[in-house]
């Protein structure tokens, strides 16, 4: 590593492992259980101006990789001026582990279905129709090495569990669906198993979906659940403040910073010291995790920042710098990113809407950070009357322009709720926290 650095002017590397397994189960019989690990090396160095990237399984590899991206690098700096930098680091040399409380590494074939067993049974005795019921499993300990030709060396080992509990239901050759995640950064302790009642609202939503009627487009007063309200804030805002969208002219909120642009009762939080799915304590880039304040009472105050952005708007990185694999160059990315929560219970802010819809589980979405257009899918829907839950609708789509939503949002819940989320950007995809209050939002468009 030495020897390369001395002919750049940074370079930093991930030796990174993943150890992996994932169960799948159909009706209580397990039908897939497969172990996977992979291990190697992400090196990433500024020379010229221009960031290079490579990975490899082995370092030697990836060392003759370099010699040839130098090559390029130093090419192409012939005839185009090189632009990157990186915002001053300190040095760091530090460890950040967790540990599960209940290890799932050594878990037996006949303990794995005793847990099946246990959820399974539970749900069909409560269950008034009939279902096809997945239960999928997946147990990740994750660790990486950085790195870095300033001297930083971070070591940092994380476990994961996640458990998707899904309910299939056929009528009349319609298929209906919903599922649900549980688990976090963990291990056994986190699923649902040790806690049945968890189960309730699962099975409860299950024996109502036959019978959940078309909702009739148009623009409604709704109440969001934690999970979609999620949805809205990561895909409508959070993306749009990623600094790398922002410097590349694909943020509808590139040039806004300082001004109003939401009510003054909404501020928006990234925090990765929430200890859910998106903790850490240190980025990619070997930037220690901080809150960032995104949006203070209103107004927009910063946006999140790698070492490159940071230093190309003249700021400091708020470690934000994220890749889950080595084999992938780290992008902006959240980690959990939240509206902060206020002093609406749950039923002050149906008794707020008085009528309209509850809005519930997202089933995925999509948002044009240039543009501020917007569509997030839901599973399941209910009837607010008289500020009371009332019958069930199949999913909607909420469709709008993230400015005029914002600026909607009448309501906010008084407590968090995290659960295990997940974002793709460019095809990478990495773990973010799914956390939020209920919210409530006036004159939305529904269909």
């Amino acid at each position: 590593m030495s020897k390369i650095s001395k002919q750049t002017k940074y370079l930093d590397l991930r030796y990174g492992n993943i150890e992996e397994r994932i169960i799948n189960s159909i009706n209580g019989s397990i039908i897939k259980d497969i172990k996977s690990s992979y291990s190697g090396y992400g090196v990433r160095f500024l020379s010229k101006g221009i960031i290079s990237f490579t990975s490899a399984p082995e370092l030697k590899t990836a060392y003759e990789d370099i010699n040839k991206l130098l090559k390029t690098s130093n090419i192409i700096a012939t005839w185009k001026r090189g632009v990157s930098q990186l915002c001053d680091a300190p040095v760091v040399q530090a460890t950040s582990t967790k540990t599960p409380k209940k290890d799932w590494e050594n878990l037996e074939e006949n303990e794995i279905k005793q847990i099946i067993s246990v959820i399974e049974e539970y749900i069909r005795e409560k269950l008034k129709v009939k279902v096809r019921i997945e239960i999928d499993l997946q147990f990740i300990k994750w660790s990486e090495l950085f790195k870095s030709s300033e001297g930083t060396s971070i070591f940092q080992s994380y476990p994961y569990t996640v458990m998707t509990l899904t309910g299939r239901l056929s009528e009349n050759g319609n298929q209906k669906i919903y599922y649900k995640n549980f688990g976090g950064l963990g291990g056994l302790e986190l699923l649902p198993y040790n806690n049945l009642e968890k189960l309730d609202e699962f099975i409860q939503i299950i024996n109502n979906l036959p019978n959940a009627k078309n909702i009739s487009t148009g623009n409604y007063n709704i109440v969001l659940n934690e999970d979609i309200a999620w949805i809205l804030t990561h895909e409508v805002l959070g993306h749009s403040l990623e600094a790398d969208n922002v410097l590349s002219g694909h943020s509808f909120y590139a040039g806004l910073q300082g001004m109003k642009i939401a009510p003054s009762y909404v501020s928006v939080i990234d925090d990765p010291y929430i200890e859910t799915i998106g903790y850490y304590e240190f980025d990619s880039e070997g930037m220690k995790g901080r809150g960032t304040l995104l949006v203070d009472d209103g107004i927009l105050t910063d946006f999140l920042h790698s070492r490159e952005t940071a230093a190309a708007m003249g700021v400091e990185s708020s470690a934000n710098y994220r890749s889950f694999s080595f084999e992938h160059l780290p992008q902006v990315r959240m980690s959990n990113t939240f509206i902060e929560p206020k002093d609406f219970s749950f039923e002050e802010l149906l008794e707020q809407v008085k009528n309209g819809i509850y809005i519930c589980d997202g089933f995925g979405g999509s948002s044009e950070p240039q543009t501020g257009d917007f569509n997030i899918n839901s599973q399941f829907a209910r009837e607010i009357k008289n500020g009371e839950l009332g019958d069930y609708f199949q999913g909607v789509q909420l469709t709008g322009k993230t400015s005029r939503s914002l600026s909607l949002i009448k309501g906010i819940g008084d407590r968090l709720l995290a659960q295990p989320g997940s974002c793709v950007k460019n095809n990478q995809r990495i773990f973010t926290g799914s956390v939020s209050p209920k919210i409530a939002i006036f004159d939305q468009r529904v269909s």
